[in-house]
């Protein structure tokens, strides 16, 4: 159905569309259009939708003649009054459509007068096409019944990040992202769990998780001791660092972040955690710095997962991956407690570093990490490893996911290492342009990104064609299925077995 004209184009600028619906409220940013030209179907998106000054409408404004006139004035109807008003909308072309089917870069204008409608289902199913390791995550905006798929395999060579404000939803598109890796098997992944929503069952909206449709598949741990039903996690002090120290306590000054590398490098056999406790004032040591850290480090006493035990829990989580098994690491008790995650992950993100990169041949695995700018902000990210895993983990088979509701605050070098970007709802300008940074023709999404509803996401990266935005799916039992290849039967027969999961 035809719904405008172009009236104006530019290759940088994009293309000006007058309307001809009766209502514009029919159309959303981000839906996908067709301009068709003379040599080329111009396959576009939606970037704004505006009615354009006029001045008699100024005019007549609060008056009775404007509430007679123009309702009666059909935008579609090319006569008399119905010329003066009218809406208009602004399209980026997206990619070129030729007669044969073949696309091309956007780098021309259609003509004056060209017809614009919305594009169909068959217009996009020249744009995307599945490929053996891709899965849908959503339906395209606009076109309901046309679902959007992520390669799946190339999603997890590299880095990526899923950014969106709090409550756009980042929780509900993790687990799709989860289940499809595991679906189609093209790495395993490790998650902190700390609200307890990837394991059996969420327990905010009792959603089923990982473990519950991937029994075989995904191992849980938990640093809750009280939790009996899953394997236990525990850390040993002789394993703790400065790093791990610097990251979990985000508020530590100069001087004690010297007095930490101080007693660590005077330490002997004892762990730097004891060797903190002891410590006592000297040269080298302020006495009110030394005084204000052990204060700090006497808070991981209420930690009961860290102990001194024969081997800690990271020799059995490595045996499990290596045996291609997933990880989710309940928090338990601690799931309130930043303190208790940004410990738990730079320990276990360091350690895997230092073994992937010693031993080839390693599975691939994927790192979630949520709250990515308390790791990775320009004035912590030195302390960690996770900067360099961003910039060098590609080559040995352990991926950083980010997941963070400010991207503007995590270091520039950490996000330009990321090859794909799904995007929620953001309002702050400063995210929004962060979360774009170094993608082409940003100035096109960013109003997009910025206008998008909540469950909506922009996927910008080298895991689809071209940029998209898709809306995502529900998260149930009977979408997932389709995700881990499972039929009605197998569902139900998991539903009747839960018990049976956890052994």
């Amino acid at each position: 159905m035809k719904i405008g004209e172009v009236v104006s184009a530019s290759v940088l600028g994009g293309i000006d569309a007058k309307l001809e619906l009766d209502n514009p409220e029919d159309l959303r940013v981000g839906y996908p259009i067709i301009v068709e030209g003379k040599r080329y179907d111009f396959y576009c998106v939606i970037q704004d939708i505006r009615n354009p000054s006029v001045g008699i409408v100024e005019q007549i404004a609060g008056s009775e003649l404007g509430s007679s006139i123009v309702p009666m004035v059909s935008p579609g109807i090319h006569e008399g009054i119905g010329q003066m008003f009218f809406s208009k909308a602004l399209l980026k072309p997206i990619q070129l459509i030729d007669d044969v089917g073949k696309l091309h870069e956007p780098e021309t204008i259609p003509p004056y007068f060209s017809p614009i409608r919305l594009a169909t289902k068959k217009d996009v199913q020249r744009m995307y096409q599945p490929t053996p390791a891709s899965l849908a995550i959503g339906n395209l905006r606009g076109i309901p019944d046309f679902q959007i798929h992520l390669d799946f395999a190339r999603l997890t060579e590299k880095p990526f990040a899923l950014f969106g404000r709090t409550g756009a939803g980042k929780s509900i598109l993790c687990k799709i992202i989860c289940n499809a890796i595991l679906a189609k098997d093209v790495a395993s992944i490790l998650i902190f769990d700390m609200h307890q929503e990837y394991g059996m069952f969420s327990k905010t909206d009792s959603t089923p998780g990982l473990k519950y449709f991937f029994p075989q598949k995904v191992e849980m741990f938990s640093l809750d001791p009280t939790n009996k039903e899953v394997k236990p996690f525990i850390i040993a002090p002789e394993e703790i660092t400065p790093s791990d120290l610097i990251i979990a306590f985000q508020d530590l000054s100069y001087p004690m972040i010297d007095a930490i590398y101080a007693i660590d490098r005077a330490k002997k056999d004892e762990s730097l955690i004891d060797a903190i406790k002891g410590a006592k004032p000297s040269e080298g040591l302020h006495a009110g710095a030394l005084q204000a850290l052990q204060r700090r480090v006497a808070r991981l006493d209420r930690f009961a997962f860290i102990r001194s035990v024969r081997a800690d829990a990271f020799d059995q989580l490595m045996t499990l991956i290596k045996a291609k098994k997933s990880i989710v690491l309940d928090f338990g008790r601690y799931g309130r407690d930043m303190t208790a995650y940004l410990f738990i992950a730079n320990i276990l993100a360091r350690r895997l570093y230092d073994l992937y990169a010693e031993k080839e041949g390693l599975p691939r695995l994927v790192l979630f990490l949520e709250e990515a700018h308390k790791f990775l902000g320009p004035q912590i990210a030195s302390y960690t490893i996770l900067s360099r895993l961003a910039r060098e983990t590609r080559k040995f088979n352990l991926i950083l996911s980010l997941i963070d509701q400010r991207p503007s605050r995590i270091d520039d070098e950490v996000r330009s290492q990321l090859a794909n970007r799904l995007i929620l709802s953001l309002k702050e300008p400063n995210d929004i342009a962060s979360a774009l940074a170094g993608i082409p023709d940003r100035s096109t999404w960013e109003g997009i990104v910025g206008a998008i509803p909540t469950r909506t996401v922009l996927a910008v990266g080298d895991a689809i064609r071209v940029p998209t935005v898709i809306e995502v799916m529900e998260y149930n039992t009977e979408s997932m299925k389709q995700l881990g290849n499972m039929d009605s039967g197998e569902i139900r027969d998991l539903s009747r077995n839960v018990d049976k999961i956890f052994e």
